[in-house]
């Protein structure tokens, strides 16, 4: 696969669209622009770090945002989140990818500055669900020696059978 798009995080897309207005944005994850683009081209950031380690989504992530006239505020970063995500420059950081986001959770909120809003997607057991996302989120921030209060948790769509992809969002202290 070269590039992944996935037409069932419509909800999720045009709800980034109205968040982030006058604020630093870092995007993990960014492919083809999914978050960064409505964020960019509706709520107006001060400044978007869009991070892209896929060359192909990274190539199409630079293209729509010249098409869609945003180049000017979103910073196109291409490589790995975990080596290129600036630290304690965000107001908000979304990180938009499923599966393995666990492992990035400290790059995401040390990126953070007190107070941020942080967006992490991933896949859960509906089971776990919300439990396992909370868990995991009150586990990175306390390795930060900070907080996290939850201010919204959300089925995002079913991602396979007994499995949904969810989203937590918490403002980190």
């Amino acid at each position: 696969m070269r590039v992944m798009f996935s037409p069932g995080n419509m909800r999720e897309r045009m709800r980034m669209g109205r968040l982030g207005s006058g604020e630093t944005v870092v995007d993990m994850f960014a492919g083809i622009g999914y978050f960064t683009l409505p964020m960019a081209v509706h709520s107006r950031p001060k400044r978007i770090f869009a991070i892209e380690i896929n060359p192909v989504a990274y190539g199409y992530l630079v293209e729509n945002l010249q098409l869609n006239g945003v180049d000017g505020i979103v910073v196109p970063l291409h490589g790995d989140c975990a080596a290129l995500t600036p630290e304690g420059v965000a107001d908000r950081v979304v990180m938009g990818y499923v599966g393995t986001t666990d492992r990035y959770l400290d790059a995401g909120i040390a990126a953070l500055r007190t107070g941020g809003v942080l967006h992490y997607h991933q896949t859960v057991p509906e089971k776990l669900y919300p439990r396992k996302l909370e868990e995991d989120l009150a586990e990175a921030a306390e390795r930060a020696g900070r907080s996290a209060q939850i201010e919204r948790v959300d089925r995002v769509k079913k991602y396979s059978p007994g499995m949904l992809h969810a989203v937590i969002d918490a403002r980190v202290d």
